[in-house]
């Protein structure tokens, strides 16, 4: 009876470990996905912004508020955000790889505890388990 409670103890932590690896992966590929809407933003924005003269005025979204900011400040904020988003896409895809990894190996670890143990397969059945 020990047993196959601290069967089902594992069982549970590493169904919790799964669900939590998931839902970190899932917000890594939303925070890619926001990133890469940021790049974009600013590329069609420095491009629109390319073809004016130099002197024109321009401003910048401050809160509530617009302030006035010479072009080339301007775009080396956007050039700056682009890098910024890059070296984050980067970051988060490597964590993301990481992730799919610890996601595989708790997998197995569940099948391996599931076919090593067949009471706990019969118990998490009658639970309702799949």
């Amino acid at each position: 009876m020990s047993d196959q409670s601290d069967a089902m103890k594992q069982f549970n932590e590493l169904q919790n470990k799964f669900v939590e690896t998931t839902q970190k992966a899932k917000h890594l590929t939303q925070t890619i996905m926001q990133r890469e809407q940021d790049i974009r933003r600013s590329a069609l924005t420095g491009t629109e912004m390319s073809g004016l003269p130099e002197d024109v005025g321009c401003y910048k979204g401050l809160g509530r508020s617009f302030v006035k900011e010479p072009m080339a400040t301007i775009m080396t904020t956007l050039e700056n955000t682009v890098k910024a988003a890059t070296s984050e896409i980067e970051s988060a895809k490597q964590q993301r790889e990481y992730l799919q990894k610890t996601l595989t190996e708790t997998e197995a670890n569940i099948k391996e505890l599931l076919q090593g143990n067949e009471a706990l397969s019969r118990e998490l059945l009658q639970n309702g388990y799949r």
